[in-house]
């Protein structure tokens, strides 16, 4: 008895893997960039974006203290098949040539195919 339900559990075992074995291999995402450009748009107050706050799911993030100085940021990504990515930000709209306050805060996701890439929000 007992070396029946071996042979079975066995039989069983070898069937399930048979399929598994031919199936064919899903391709891999590989690191890469892409650019993403955030427009004026995202400043409810008017003015335009100087600073951005970034992070990529639990693949990349920012500098700690920002990115400063433009509208744009090329951050790493997962890039090609199966590459999905949420990218979180907060930005930072200047006004009047002094005034500096908080605009968005929001998530986005990408799914590029290359590196080099180019996004708008």
């Amino acid at each position: 008895m007992r070396r029946r339900l071996l042979a079975l559990v066995t039989a069983v075992a070898i069937g399930v893997g048979v399929p598994i074995a031919l199936a064919s291999p899903a391709q891999a995402w590989t690191g890469g960039n892409v650019w993403i450009n955030f427009g004026s748009w995202n400043c409810p107050s008017g003015g335009s974006v100087v600073g951005v706050y970034w992070a990529v799911d639990n693949y990349s993030s920012g500098p700690a203290e920002g990115d400063w100085g433009d509208n744009v940021i090329y951050p790493p990504v997962r890039v090609g098949s199966g590459a999905y990515n949420t990218i979180s930000y907060q930005l930072f709209c200047k006004k009047w040539g002094w005034y500096q306050y908080q605009g968005v805060v929001s998530q986005r996701d990408l799914t590029p195919y290359q590196s080099g890439l180019s996004y708008t929000y």
